[in-house]
Protein backbone atom coordinates (compact mmCIF):
# COMPACT_ATOMS: atom_id res chain seq x y z
CA UNK A 1 0.00 0.00 0.00
CA UNK A 2 1.21 3.77 -0.70
CA UNK A 3 0.03 6.40 0.95
CA UNK A 4 0.97 9.98 -0.15
CA UNK A 5 0.57 13.11 2.39
CA UNK A 6 0.41 16.67 1.09
CA UNK A 7 0.55 18.98 4.22
CA UNK A 8 0.72 22.58 5.46
CA UNK A 9 4.46 23.34 5.32
CA UNK A 10 6.98 21.52 3.21
CA UNK A 11 10.00 23.01 5.53
CA UNK A 12 8.76 21.89 8.27
CA UNK A 13 9.03 25.40 10.19
CA UNK A 14 5.57 25.65 11.78
CA UNK A 15 5.41 23.59 14.98
CA UNK A 16 1.58 23.31 14.89
CA UNK A 17 1.26 22.11 11.42
CA UNK A 18 3.85 19.96 11.81
CA UNK A 19 2.05 18.53 14.88
CA UNK A 20 -0.75 17.74 12.59
CA UNK A 21 1.56 16.02 10.35
CA UNK A 22 2.68 13.99 13.01
CA UNK A 23 -0.68 12.90 14.12
CA UNK A 24 -1.54 11.93 10.75
CA UNK A 25 1.72 9.54 9.93
CA UNK A 26 1.36 7.88 13.40
CA UNK A 27 -2.36 6.94 12.85
CA UNK A 28 -1.42 5.62 9.47
CA UNK A 29 1.63 3.95 10.36
CA UNK A 30 -0.21 2.17 12.86
CA UNK A 31 -3.31 0.88 10.60
CA UNK A 32 -0.96 0.36 7.83
CA UNK A 33 2.33 -0.51 9.55
CA UNK A 34 3.91 -1.78 5.85
CA UNK A 35 2.47 0.59 4.20
CA UNK A 36 5.03 3.40 2.55
CA UNK A 37 3.80 6.91 3.62
CA UNK A 38 5.16 9.68 1.31
CA UNK A 39 5.73 12.69 2.53
CA UNK A 40 5.89 16.08 0.40
CA UNK A 41 8.90 17.96 1.86
CA UNK A 42 11.73 20.12 0.87
CA UNK A 43 13.82 19.09 4.44
CA UNK A 44 13.84 15.36 3.44
CA UNK A 45 16.33 15.03 6.35
CA UNK A 46 14.54 16.80 8.90
CA UNK A 47 11.60 14.74 8.05
CA UNK A 48 13.30 11.61 8.69
CA UNK A 49 15.01 12.45 11.94
CA UNK A 50 11.68 13.08 13.18
CA UNK A 51 9.59 10.02 11.57
CA UNK A 52 11.92 7.50 10.76
CA UNK A 53 9.87 5.26 8.78
CA UNK A 54 8.64 7.63 6.14
CA UNK A 55 9.42 8.60 2.63
CA UNK A 56 10.19 11.75 1.65
CA UNK A 57 8.74 12.95 -1.54
CA UNK A 58 10.76 16.27 -3.56
CA UNK A 59 7.66 19.04 -4.86
CA UNK A 60 10.10 19.96 -7.85
CA UNK A 61 8.20 17.42 -10.11
CA UNK A 62 4.81 18.88 -9.24
CA UNK A 63 6.54 22.69 -9.05
CA UNK A 64 7.55 21.99 -13.21
CA UNK A 65 3.62 20.09 -14.02
CA UNK A 66 2.08 23.60 -12.18
CA UNK A 67 4.36 25.80 -14.20
CA UNK A 68 1.87 28.20 -16.45
CA UNK A 69 2.18 28.01 -20.05
CA UNK A 70 4.06 24.55 -19.88
CA UNK A 71 1.35 23.18 -21.83
CA UNK A 72 0.11 26.01 -24.14
CA UNK A 73 3.60 27.45 -24.34
CA UNK A 74 3.93 30.89 -26.60
CA UNK A 75 0.37 30.50 -27.69
CA UNK A 76 -0.94 32.33 -25.12
CA UNK A 77 1.00 35.64 -26.62
CA UNK A 78 -1.38 35.71 -29.48
CA UNK A 79 -4.25 36.20 -27.02
CA UNK A 80 -5.31 39.80 -26.00
CA UNK A 81 -3.72 40.07 -21.82
CA UNK A 82 -7.59 40.32 -21.02
CA UNK A 83 -7.89 36.62 -21.67
CA UNK A 84 -4.64 35.45 -20.02
CA UNK A 85 -6.00 34.37 -17.15
CA UNK A 86 -8.96 32.13 -18.79
CA UNK A 87 -6.41 30.67 -20.72
CA UNK A 88 -4.35 30.08 -18.06
CA UNK A 89 -7.70 28.21 -16.10
CA UNK A 90 -8.12 26.13 -19.01
CA UNK A 91 -4.46 24.86 -19.38
CA UNK A 92 -5.20 23.89 -15.32
CA UNK A 93 -8.20 22.43 -16.38
CA UNK A 94 -6.79 20.41 -19.25
CA UNK A 95 -3.86 19.17 -16.90
CA UNK A 96 -6.42 17.69 -14.81
CA UNK A 97 -8.98 16.40 -17.41
CA UNK A 98 -6.24 14.86 -19.63
CA UNK A 99 -3.31 14.28 -17.64
CA UNK A 100 -1.51 11.36 -19.41
CA UNK A 101 -1.99 13.52 -22.46
CA UNK A 102 -0.79 17.02 -21.17
CA UNK A 103 1.89 15.33 -19.94
CA UNK A 104 3.50 13.72 -22.85
CA UNK A 105 3.44 17.35 -24.83
CA UNK A 106 4.55 18.73 -21.39
CA UNK A 107 7.49 16.20 -21.77
CA UNK A 108 8.08 16.81 -25.44
CA UNK A 109 8.01 20.65 -24.83
CA UNK A 110 10.83 20.58 -22.17
CA UNK A 111 13.02 17.85 -23.70
CA UNK A 112 12.89 20.20 -27.05
CA UNK A 113 14.47 22.73 -24.72
CA UNK A 114 16.63 20.19 -23.24
CA UNK A 115 14.98 20.40 -19.68
CA UNK A 116 15.68 17.11 -17.26
CA UNK A 117 11.84 16.27 -17.02
CA UNK A 118 12.52 13.09 -15.09
CA UNK A 119 11.42 14.65 -11.84
CA UNK A 120 7.91 15.49 -13.93
CA UNK A 121 7.36 11.95 -14.71
CA UNK A 122 8.06 11.11 -11.12
CA UNK A 123 5.51 13.27 -9.68
CA UNK A 124 2.97 12.41 -12.20
CA UNK A 125 4.04 8.67 -11.60
CA UNK A 126 3.59 9.21 -7.67
CA UNK A 127 -0.32 10.09 -7.94
CA UNK A 128 -0.88 7.14 -10.12
CA UNK A 129 0.98 4.52 -8.02
CA UNK A 130 -0.86 5.66 -4.62
CA UNK A 131 -3.45 4.03 -2.97
CA UNK A 132 -4.78 7.02 -1.21
CA UNK A 133 -3.90 10.57 -1.19
CA UNK A 134 -4.62 13.02 1.83
CA UNK A 135 -3.72 16.51 3.09
CA UNK A 136 -2.68 16.63 6.52
CA UNK A 137 -4.47 19.60 8.87
CA UNK A 138 -3.53 23.76 8.37
CA UNK A 139 -5.20 26.70 7.71
CA UNK A 140 -4.19 26.99 4.41
CA UNK A 141 -7.57 27.18 2.19
CA UNK A 142 -8.10 30.96 2.33
CA UNK A 143 -6.74 34.03 0.09
CA UNK A 144 -4.03 34.81 2.38
CA UNK A 145 -2.34 31.36 1.69
CA UNK A 146 -3.63 30.80 -1.88
CA UNK A 147 -0.90 29.74 -3.84
CA UNK A 148 -0.19 26.52 -0.93
CA UNK A 149 -3.95 26.09 -1.11
CA UNK A 150 -3.78 25.83 -4.91
CA UNK A 151 -1.01 23.24 -4.96
CA UNK A 152 -2.61 20.91 -2.13
CA UNK A 153 -6.16 21.22 -4.06
CA UNK A 154 -4.56 20.55 -8.18
CA UNK A 155 -2.81 17.44 -6.93
CA UNK A 156 -5.85 16.56 -4.95
CA UNK A 157 -7.90 16.63 -8.48
CA UNK A 158 -4.98 15.19 -10.09
CA UNK A 159 -5.36 11.81 -7.60
CA UNK A 160 -9.25 11.95 -8.22
CA UNK A 161 -9.24 12.61 -12.09
CA UNK A 162 -6.87 8.62 -11.28
CA UNK A 163 -9.67 7.88 -9.21
CA UNK A 164 -7.44 7.53 -5.61
CA UNK A 165 -9.51 8.38 -2.80
CA UNK A 166 -8.85 11.50 -1.26
CA UNK A 167 -8.90 12.99 1.97
CA UNK A 168 -8.29 16.33 3.81
CA UNK A 169 -8.09 16.36 7.80
CA UNK A 170 -7.61 19.04 10.43
CA UNK A 171 -8.69 21.67 7.96
CA UNK A 172 -9.16 25.25 8.73
CA UNK A 173 -11.33 27.18 5.85
CA UNK A 174 -11.72 30.76 5.04
CA UNK A 175 -12.00 33.60 5.00
CA UNK A 176 -11.52 33.86 0.89
CA UNK A 177 -12.67 35.40 -1.96
CA UNK A 178 -10.49 34.46 -4.71
CA UNK A 179 -12.97 33.08 -7.87
CA UNK A 180 -9.80 30.59 -8.35
CA UNK A 181 -9.47 29.61 -5.29
CA UNK A 182 -13.34 28.84 -5.24
CA UNK A 183 -13.08 26.85 -8.31
CA UNK A 184 -10.61 24.85 -7.46
CA UNK A 185 -12.04 23.51 -4.31
CA UNK A 186 -16.07 23.40 -6.08
CA UNK A 187 -13.41 21.09 -8.40
CA UNK A 188 -12.07 19.13 -5.24
CA UNK A 189 -14.42 19.17 -2.26
CA UNK A 190 -17.38 17.32 -3.29
CA UNK A 191 -15.16 14.58 -4.55
CA UNK A 192 -13.39 13.84 -1.22
CA UNK A 193 -14.22 10.49 0.71
CA UNK A 194 -13.75 12.54 3.93
CA UNK A 195 -13.33 15.80 5.54
CA UNK A 196 -12.48 16.52 9.17
CA UNK A 197 -12.25 20.43 9.94
CA UNK A 198 -10.68 22.18 12.97
CA UNK A 199 -14.40 24.07 14.33
CA UNK A 200 -17.52 24.57 12.84
CA UNK A 201 -18.36 28.16 13.22
CA UNK A 202 -16.38 29.50 9.89
CA UNK A 203 -15.23 26.44 8.67
CA UNK A 204 -17.97 24.25 8.38
CA UNK A 205 -20.15 26.73 6.24
CA UNK A 206 -16.97 27.70 3.83
CA UNK A 207 -17.11 23.59 3.18
CA UNK A 208 -20.30 22.76 2.52
CA UNK A 209 -20.92 26.08 0.65
CA UNK A 210 -18.12 24.82 -1.58
CA UNK A 211 -20.56 21.36 -2.10
CA UNK A 212 -18.70 19.64 0.33
CA UNK A 213 -21.10 16.81 1.24
CA UNK A 214 -22.19 17.47 4.41
CA UNK A 215 -22.48 13.50 5.69
CA UNK A 216 -18.51 13.16 4.66
CA UNK A 217 -17.86 16.57 6.73
CA UNK A 218 -16.84 16.18 10.58
CA UNK A 219 -15.98 18.77 13.19
CA UNK A 220 -13.09 17.04 15.05
CA UNK A 221 -11.11 20.10 16.83
CA UNK A 222 -7.59 20.35 15.97
CA UNK A 223 -5.39 17.44 15.26
CA UNK A 224 -2.59 18.65 17.16
CA UNK A 225 -4.43 18.54 20.33
CA UNK A 226 -3.87 14.79 20.95
CA UNK A 227 -0.05 15.11 21.20
CA UNK A 228 -0.47 18.19 23.18
CA UNK A 229 -2.91 16.84 25.42
CA UNK A 230 -1.07 13.55 26.21
CA UNK A 231 2.18 15.57 27.47
CA UNK A 232 -0.21 17.38 30.06
CA UNK A 233 2.20 18.00 33.38
CA UNK A 234 0.81 16.44 36.59
CA UNK A 235 0.54 20.29 38.10
CA UNK A 236 -0.05 23.76 36.40
CA UNK A 237 2.50 25.36 36.03
CA UNK A 238 3.03 28.89 37.14
CA UNK A 239 4.66 31.07 34.00
CA UNK A 240 2.50 33.27 31.51
CA UNK A 241 3.63 31.68 28.58
CA UNK A 242 4.35 34.56 25.28
CA UNK A 243 3.66 34.66 21.61
CA UNK A 244 3.21 37.16 19.00
CA UNK A 245 2.79 36.72 15.73
CA UNK A 246 4.16 39.77 13.59
CA UNK A 247 2.88 39.04 10.11
CA UNK A 248 0.96 40.74 6.80
CA UNK A 249 -1.97 37.59 7.86
CA UNK A 250 -2.02 38.65 11.37
CA UNK A 251 -2.78 42.32 11.42
CA UNK A 252 -0.52 42.77 14.29
CA UNK A 253 2.72 45.05 14.47
CA UNK A 254 5.38 46.21 16.38
CA UNK A 255 2.86 49.21 17.82
CA UNK A 256 0.49 46.13 19.33
CA UNK A 257 4.39 44.52 20.42
CA UNK A 258 5.00 47.17 22.47
CA UNK A 259 1.62 47.65 24.34
CA UNK A 260 1.68 43.93 24.37
CA UNK A 261 5.22 44.09 26.59
CA UNK A 262 4.39 46.59 28.73
CA UNK A 263 1.07 44.81 29.89
CA UNK A 264 3.28 41.59 30.15
CA UNK A 265 5.63 43.15 32.19
CA UNK A 266 3.17 44.77 34.41
CA UNK A 267 1.07 41.66 35.02
CA UNK A 268 3.74 39.91 35.69
CA UNK A 269 5.12 41.34 38.46
CA UNK A 270 1.52 41.82 39.87
CA UNK A 271 1.23 38.37 40.49
CA UNK A 272 4.86 37.41 41.01
CA UNK A 273 5.11 35.27 38.11
CA UNK A 274 7.46 34.92 35.02
CA UNK A 275 7.08 35.19 31.17
CA UNK A 276 7.54 32.15 29.45
CA UNK A 277 8.62 32.17 24.98
CA UNK A 278 6.14 29.69 22.98
CA UNK A 279 7.30 30.32 19.83
CA UNK A 280 5.30 28.42 17.07
CA UNK A 281 6.27 29.71 13.38
CA UNK A 282 9.98 28.94 12.75
CA UNK A 283 10.01 30.66 9.17
CA UNK A 284 11.88 33.60 8.60
CA UNK A 285 9.38 35.99 7.23
CA UNK A 286 7.14 35.68 10.30
CA UNK A 287 9.41 34.07 12.82
CA UNK A 288 7.89 34.25 16.52
CA UNK A 289 11.51 34.38 17.98
CA UNK A 290 12.07 38.42 17.56
CA UNK A 291 8.67 39.69 18.99
CA UNK A 292 9.28 37.01 21.53
CA UNK A 293 12.61 38.40 22.34
CA UNK A 294 11.71 41.77 21.85
CA UNK A 295 9.60 41.49 24.63
CA UNK A 296 11.59 38.95 26.98
CA UNK A 297 14.04 40.85 26.67
CA UNK A 298 16.36 37.95 26.01
CA UNK A 299 17.71 35.10 23.63
CA UNK A 300 15.33 32.73 25.58
CA UNK A 301 13.61 31.70 22.75
CA UNK A 302 16.33 29.83 21.20
CA UNK A 303 15.78 27.69 18.16
CA UNK A 304 18.19 24.96 18.71
CA UNK A 305 16.45 24.25 22.13
CA UNK A 306 12.90 23.96 20.76
CA UNK A 307 13.29 22.13 17.81
CA UNK A 308 10.31 19.99 18.17
CA UNK A 309 6.85 20.27 18.78
CA UNK A 310 6.76 18.06 21.83
CA UNK A 311 9.52 20.50 23.65
CA UNK A 312 7.18 23.66 22.76
CA UNK A 313 4.59 21.87 24.20
CA UNK A 314 6.54 20.85 27.07
CA UNK A 315 7.21 24.32 27.65
CA UNK A 316 3.51 25.24 27.40
CA UNK A 317 3.05 22.60 30.28
CA UNK A 318 5.28 25.47 32.33
CA UNK A 319 2.79 28.02 32.13
CA UNK A 320 -0.67 28.64 34.45
CA UNK A 321 -2.09 30.76 30.91
CA UNK A 322 -0.69 31.56 28.11
CA UNK A 323 -1.24 34.86 25.82
CA UNK A 324 -0.89 34.94 22.39
CA UNK A 325 -1.13 35.93 18.63
CA UNK A 326 -0.70 32.50 17.20
CA UNK A 327 -2.98 29.88 16.59
CA UNK A 328 -1.67 26.79 17.69
CA UNK A 329 0.47 28.18 20.97
CA UNK A 330 -3.25 28.30 22.16
CA UNK A 331 -3.96 24.79 20.89
CA UNK A 332 -1.14 23.86 22.90
CA UNK A 333 -2.58 25.21 25.52
CA UNK A 334 -5.56 24.68 25.85
CA UNK A 335 -5.40 20.98 25.70
CA UNK A 336 -3.59 20.75 28.66
CA UNK A 337 -5.97 22.84 30.92
CA UNK A 338 -3.89 25.81 30.43
CA UNK A 339 -6.45 28.94 29.79
CA UNK A 340 -5.57 31.28 26.96
CA UNK A 341 -5.71 35.23 25.97
CA UNK A 342 -5.92 35.70 22.00
CA UNK A 343 -4.86 38.98 20.48
CA UNK A 344 -6.62 39.04 17.21
CA UNK A 345 -6.41 41.76 15.06
CA UNK A 346 -7.51 40.26 11.19
CA UNK A 347 -10.14 38.34 10.20
CA UNK A 348 -8.16 35.05 9.19
CA UNK A 349 -7.37 35.31 13.22
CA UNK A 350 -10.42 36.31 14.59
CA UNK A 351 -12.06 32.97 12.21
CA UNK A 352 -9.73 30.61 13.92
CA UNK A 353 -9.77 31.84 17.41
CA UNK A 354 -13.49 32.16 17.67
CA UNK A 355 -13.69 29.04 16.41
CA UNK A 356 -10.99 27.62 18.90
CA UNK A 357 -13.22 29.61 21.75
CA UNK A 358 -16.11 27.50 20.36
CA UNK A 359 -14.60 24.14 20.21
CA UNK A 360 -13.46 24.57 24.31
CA UNK A 361 -16.42 26.43 25.34
CA UNK A 362 -14.32 27.79 28.12
CA UNK A 363 -10.83 29.10 28.78
CA UNK A 364 -10.46 31.09 25.81
CA UNK A 365 -10.47 34.79 25.63
CA UNK A 366 -10.62 36.75 22.66
CA UNK A 367 -9.30 40.59 22.44
CA UNK A 368 -9.45 42.28 19.18
CA UNK A 369 -5.54 43.96 18.28
CA UNK A 370 -7.25 47.57 17.68
CA UNK A 371 -9.67 48.42 20.14
CA UNK A 372 -9.42 51.30 21.78
CA UNK A 373 -8.72 50.36 25.44
CA UNK A 374 -6.75 47.31 24.18
CA UNK A 375 -3.92 47.74 27.21
CA UNK A 376 -6.81 47.69 29.89
CA UNK A 377 -8.39 44.84 28.37
CA UNK A 378 -5.52 42.74 28.51
CA UNK A 379 -4.62 43.75 31.87
CA UNK A 380 -7.87 42.63 33.00
CA UNK A 381 -8.27 39.30 30.83
CA UNK A 382 -4.71 38.38 32.20
CA UNK A 383 -5.87 38.46 35.81
CA UNK A 384 -9.06 37.33 35.35
CA UNK A 385 -7.57 33.74 33.37
CA UNK A 386 -5.04 33.67 36.09
CA UNK A 387 -7.51 33.55 39.10
CA UNK A 388 -9.83 31.22 37.27
CA UNK A 389 -7.22 28.90 36.04
CA UNK A 390 -7.57 26.00 38.43
CA UNK A 391 -11.62 26.02 38.16
CA UNK A 392 -11.04 25.55 34.35
CA UNK A 393 -8.56 23.11 33.83
CA UNK A 394 -10.56 19.96 34.17
CA UNK A 395 -13.15 21.31 31.95
CA UNK A 396 -10.49 22.06 29.20
CA UNK A 397 -9.18 18.71 29.63
CA UNK A 398 -12.57 16.91 29.47
CA UNK A 399 -12.92 19.19 26.16
CA UNK A 400 -9.26 17.91 25.07
CA UNK A 401 -10.56 14.38 25.54
CA UNK A 402 -13.61 14.85 23.67
CA UNK A 403 -12.24 16.26 20.52
CA UNK A 404 -9.81 13.32 20.41
CA UNK A 405 -12.25 11.06 20.61
CA UNK A 406 -13.89 12.53 17.47
CA UNK A 407 -10.43 12.32 15.94
CA UNK A 408 -9.87 8.98 16.66
CA UNK A 409 -13.68 8.26 14.99
CA UNK A 410 -12.71 10.02 11.71
CA UNK A 411 -9.21 7.62 11.20
CA UNK A 412 -11.30 4.77 11.79
CA UNK A 413 -14.16 5.95 9.10
CA UNK A 414 -11.22 6.66 6.55
CA UNK A 415 -10.13 3.13 7.39
CA UNK A 416 -13.25 1.48 6.72
CA UNK A 417 -13.36 3.53 3.57
CA UNK A 418 -9.72 2.06 2.58
CA UNK A 419 -10.36 -0.94 3.41
CA UNK A 420 -13.64 -1.04 1.14
CA UNK A 421 -11.68 0.05 -2.13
Amino acid sequence: MKILIDNSGYELKNHGDLSMLLLMVERLHNQYPKAEIQVFTVAADRLVKLIPYVTPVSIEGRKMWLNTWNVFGGLHKLFPSCLHNWLKDKEDLLKVKFPVIAEKWVIRRFRKRGVNVEVLSQFIQLVQQADVVVASGGGYLTDTFKGHALRVLKTLALAQEFRKPTAIFGQGLGPFESKELMYWMRRVLPKLVLITLRERLSSEPHALSMGAISDKVLVTGDDAIYLAYKRQPLNMGRKIGVNLRIAVYSGLDNNNLDLVKQVLEMSASNLTTELCGVPISFYEEDSDFQSIQKILGSNEADTEELDTPEKIIDRVGECRIVVTGSYHAGVFALSQGVSVIAIAASAYYRDKFDGLAEQFEVGCSIIDGDVADFENKLELAISDAWLKADELRPILLQKAEEQISLTDSAYLRLFNILNEK
